[in-house]
C-alpha cells in the first residue's frame, strides 16, 4: 500500500495527511508533528481533525510542550508499562488486603472488614507498603477517627492493619511493621443493680413461674454471683451439704 501524502501546514513540524473518518463517509485530515528530543528525531500522531477536534495551532501547540520537555505518547506508555511492572513486585497495602480476604469465608466479619478498610485504610494506606509506614502515619488515623468515632470502631480498624502485618509475616509475603500499633482504650464495663423493688419483683416472679430449673439457676446466680457457664458445669462433688457451701 502506498504511503499517503504529506501535506504541510502553516507551522514548521506539523503536517497532515488525508484520510477517511472513523464511522463516517467523508475524508478527514490526520495530524502529525515532527520534533527532536535528545538529538532523537520523533515523529508524533498528533490526533484526527473530526474525532479529537485536532487543528495545525492545537498540533503546533503540543509540538512545543513536547520541545519543552513533556513526555510523547509513547514515552508515557512506556512509563505506565514500566510502573505496572514496579508493582507486581510491590506489596502494597492494597493488594495485601486482597490477598488476606481472598482466603476468607464471606461471612459477616469479611464484610465489615471491607467497609472499614475501604472508609477508614484504603485513602492514607491503601498504595504504600507495610515495611515504609512510621507510627505517626498509624497515630494519625487512630487520632482522627477517635475524634468522631467510638473508641470500639476504632480498635477495629487499627486491629484491621495489625492483622495484615500478622498475615504478611505468617506467609512469608513481605516484610511486616517495624513498630507496635498503639490501640485505644475501650471501656466496656457496665454494672447494673437491681433496688429494692426490682429484686422483690424478681423474686416474686421466679416463685410464680413454672420453669423450676430456670428459677433454681437464677436464684442461684443472685445469690453466689456466679456466671451461666460455672453453673452449668456443677457437678454433685462441688456442693457441700453440712457446711452449706
Amino acid at each position: 500500500m502506498p504511503a499517503k501524502k504529506r501535506n504541510k501546514t502553516q507551522y514548521p513540524g506539523v503536517y497532515y495527511v488525508e484520510s477517511s473518518a472513523i464511522g463516517l463517509n467523508r475524508p478527514e485530515r490526520i495530524y502529525y508533528i515532527i520534533y527532536r528530543k535528545n538529538g532523537k528525531l520523533v515523529e508524533e500522531k498528533a490526533g484526527r481533525q473530526n474525532q479529537d477536534d485536532m487543528t495545525p495551532a492545537r498540533a503546533n501547540a503540543l509540538r512545543g510542550r513536547r520541545i519543552g520537555g513533556e513526555k510523547s505518547n509513547a514515552e508515557k506508555r512506556e512509563a505506565d508499562r514500566a510502573r505496572k511492572v514496579a508493582e507486581q513486585g510491590r506489596w502494597t497495602i492494597d493488594r495485601l488486603f486482597e490477598a488476606y480476604q481472598s482466603q476468607r469465608n464471606k461471612t459477616g466479619s469479611y464484610h465489615g472488614d471491607n467497609t472499614r478498610y475501604n472508609l477508614y485504610l484504603k485513602g492514607p494506606l491503601g498504595n504504600k507498603e507495610l515495611k515504609s509506614l512510621v507510627p505517626l502515619d498509624a497515630d494519625r488515623i487512630r487520632i482522627k477517627l477517635l475524634k468522631t468515632k467510638a473508641p470500639q470502631t476504632v480498635k477495629h480498624v487499627m486491629g484491621m492493619l495489625k492483622r495484615l502485618h500478622n498475615f504478611a509475616l505468617k506467609k512469608h509475603i513481605c516484610p511486616g511493621l517495624n513498630f507496635a500499633i498503639q490501640m485505644p482504650r475501650v471501656d466496656n464495663i457496665k454494672t447494673e443493680d437491681l433496688n429494692a423493688e426490682q429484686l422483690a419483683n424478681l423474686f416474686a416472679a421466679i416463685e410464680e413461674s413454672e420453669h423450676l430449673v430456670g428459677g433454681a439457676m437464677m436464684k442461684t446466680a443472685l445469690f453466689t454471683g456466679m456466671r451461666h457457664g460455672e453453673m452449668l458445669k456443677l457437678q454433685w462433688p462441688d456442693i457441700d451439704f453440712d457446711r452449706g457451701f
